[in-house]
C-alpha cells in the first residue's frame, strides 16, 4: 500500500493550485489578446489613412501632389506618421517628413490608373509608442501574475494556520486521551467547526475523568473485597488446620490406647481374624489422623526450616529401613544411586519429602522396581524417584497433588491409602523452596524429582540433627 500524502499538500494541490493556474492562464490570455488588439488597431488606422491618401492622389494625378502629402503628414501625426512618399512611373519622387532610423514600419499601396503605369505610395510609421503600450500590458499582466502567486502563498499559509494547526492540536489531544492523560486544547476562534470539536474533546475529557474516578473507586472496592476474602480464606484455613490438629490430637491417644489394648489381646481360632481386622482398622485410622495432622501443620506454617549441609547418603539413610520394609511387603526391588553428592537445605524436611515420593512409588509399582537416585544438575542436585508402574496420563498429572485424589490402577482396583501422600509432598517442597517435577506416560512408569542446592566440600556441617517423629510416615 502506497503511503498517503499529508493533508496540507493535498488541499493545496486539489483546491488552491488549480485556481491559481486558471488565474495565471486567464492573465496570459488577456495580455496576448490586448497586445494583438493594439497592433491590429494601429494597422487598421494606417491602412485606412493610406487608402484615403491613395484616393486623393488618384483623383489629382496631373497636379502636384506635394500639398496633399504635407496635409496627410499633418493629419497622421496622431497615428505616429513620420514620412509619406509617392513614387511616379516616370521616376519622380515626392515626399513629406523625415524618416526615422529605428522603430519605424513602412506601409505601401499601389496606385494604378487606366492605361498608365502604376505608382507606389508608402507611409513610414513610428511604432515605438505601440511597443511601449504592449510592454505596459505585459508589465501589468506580470504584476497580476505576481499577485496571484502571492495570494496562492497566502492561501497556503491560511490553510496551515486555520486548518492544519488546529487539526494538529486536535490530534495531540486525541493522543493524550488515548494514553489516559488529560489534554490541553486551546484551538482559539478559528471556525465554528473547530469550536464544536473543542467542545466535544472537552466533553470526552470530562467523561474520561469520570470513568477514571469510577474505575479507581471500583478497583478500591475490589481490592477491599479481595482482601476481605483473603482474610476470610486465611481464617478458614487456620480454623481448619486448628480443627484438624485438635481432632487428631484428641483421637490419637484413644487410638493408641486402643491399639495397645488390641495388641494385648490374643485371639484363637475364629476370633483371630477379627482381632487382625480390628488392628488393621486401628492402624489405618492412625495413619489417616497422622496425615491430616501433618497437612494441618504444613498449612499453618508452624514448621521452621533450618538449612544446613548434608550428604545424599545421610538423606537416603534417614528412612531406608522403613522404605525397605514397605518394598518387601509390596515385593518391590528398591535401588539407591548417587549417595556421594553434597546438598544444602533442611535435612529433616528433605527426608520427609523423599519418603513421601518413595512410598508413593512403591505403592504404585507392586512387584516392580523403584530407583532412588541423586544426580548433579548444574548448581543443584536432583533427587529422583523412578518406578516402572502403570504411569500417569497427562490430564491427571496436576490432580494427583490435590488432597484425597487417588487414581485407580485397574478397572476396579484401588490403592491402599487416602490420597494425601503427594499433597503432603507438594507442601514440603514449597517449604524447602523447590518444586516437584513429574515425567510420566501411561504404561511407561513415572519419575518424580525435586532439586536441592549443591554444597561445596568445605561448607558441609557435621553437626548431628535430631530425628523428627516417624509416626506421620505411615500416611502415604
Amino acid at each position: 500500500m502506497e503511503p498517503r500524502p499529508h493533508l496540507l499538500p493535498r488541499l493545496f494541490i486539489d483546491v488552491v493550485l488549480p485556481s491559481a493556474i486558471a488565474a495565471l492562464a486567464l492573465v496570459l490570455a488577456l495580455c496576448v489578446q490586448q497586445t494583438h488588439h493594439l497592433a491590429e488597431r494601429t494597422d487598421a488606422a494606417i491602412a485606412l489613412r493610406l487608402e484615403r491618401l491613395a484616393g486623393e492622389l488618384g483623383s489629382q494625378s496631373q497636379a502636384l501632389p506635394q500639398a496633399t502629402l504635407d496635409r496627410a503628414l499633418r493629419d497622421g501625426q496622431e497615428d505616429q506618421l513620420v514620412r509619406v512618399e509617392l513614387h511616379r512611373p516616370d521616376g519622380s519622387l515626392w515626399s513629406s517628413g523625415a524618416p526615422v532610423a529605428e522603430g519605424g514600419a513602412i506601409y505601401r499601396s499601389e496606385l494604378r490608373d487606366a492605361g498608365q503605369a502604376a505608382s507606389w505610395l508608402s507611409m513610414q510609421v513610428d511604432i515605438r509608442p505601440l511597443r511601449r503600450a504592449q510592454g505596459m500590458v505585459w508589465l501589468l499582466g506580470s504584476l497580476c501574475a505576481m499577485g496571484i502567486v502571492l495570494l496562492t502563498w497566502l492561501a497556503r499559509a491560511t490553510l496551515r494556520h486555520r486548518v492544519m494547526e488546529p487539526l494538529a492540536q486536535v490530534r495531540e489531544a486525541l493522543h493524550e486521551l488515548v494514553n489516559a492523560r488529560r489534554p490541553t486544547l486551546e484551538i482559539g476562534a478559528t471556525s465554528a467547526e473547530f469550536d464544536d470539536l473543542q467542545l466535544t474533546l472537552q466533553r470526552l475529557t470530562e467523561l474520561q475523568d469520570e470513568q477514571r474516578r469510577d474505575w479507581s473507586a471500583l478497583q478500591h472496592d475490589n481490592a477491599v473485597e479481595a482482601l476481605d476474602r483473603l482474610r476470610q480464606s486465611q481464617a478458614a484455613t487456620r480454623s481448619k488446620s486448628q480443627f484438624i490438629a485438635l481432632v487428631s490430637h484428641h483421637f490419637r491417644q484413644p487410638l493408641q490406647a486402643l491399639e495397645l489394648f488390641a495388641g494385648g489381646l490374643d485371639g484363637d481360632g475364629e476370633r483371630r481374624p477379627l482381632f487382625d481386622q480390628m488392628r488393621a482398622s486401628i492402624a489405618a485410622m492412625t495413619r489417616l489422623l497422622d496425615a491430616l495432622l501433618e497437612i494441618s501443620r504444613l498449612d499453618a506454617g508452624v514448621i521452621a526450616v533450618k538449612p544446613a549441609g548434608f550428604t545424599a547418603a545421610e538423606l537416603f539413610m534417614r528412612d531406608r529401613t522403613s522404605l525397605n520394609h514397605e518394598a518387601a511387603q509390596q515385593q518391590v526391588t528398591l535401588a539407591w544411586r548417587g549417595s556421594h553428592h553434597r546438598l544444602h537445605g533442611d535435612a529433616d524436611v528433605a527426608a520427609q519429602l523423599l519418603y513421601q515420593l518413595a512410598s508413593n512409588a512403591i505403592a504404585s509399582a507392586p512387584h516392580g522396581r523403584v530407583l532412588i537416585a541423586a544426580r548433579r544438575r548444574g548448581q543443584a542436585v536432583r533427587i529422583e524417584v523412578r518406578d516402572n508402574g502403570p504411569g500417569i496420563a497427562v490430564i491427571h498429572q496436576q490432580r494427583i497433588f490435590e488432597e484425597f485424589v487417588q487414581l485407580q490402577t485397574g478397572e476396579s482396583e484401588r490403592r491402599n491409602g487416602y490420597g494425601l501422600g503427594l499433597a503432603i509432598a507438594e507442601r514440603l517442597a514449597r517449604l524447602l523452596g523447590t518444586r516437584i517435577g513429574l515425567r510420566s506416560e501411561p504404561g511407561r512408569g513415572s519419575t518424580f524429582w525435586f532439586d536441592l542446592p549443591h554444597l561445596p566440600v568445605m561448607e558441609i556441617h557435621s553437626t548431628p540433627r535430631s530425628r523428627s517423629s516417624a509416626t506421620w510416615r505411615q500416611a502415604s
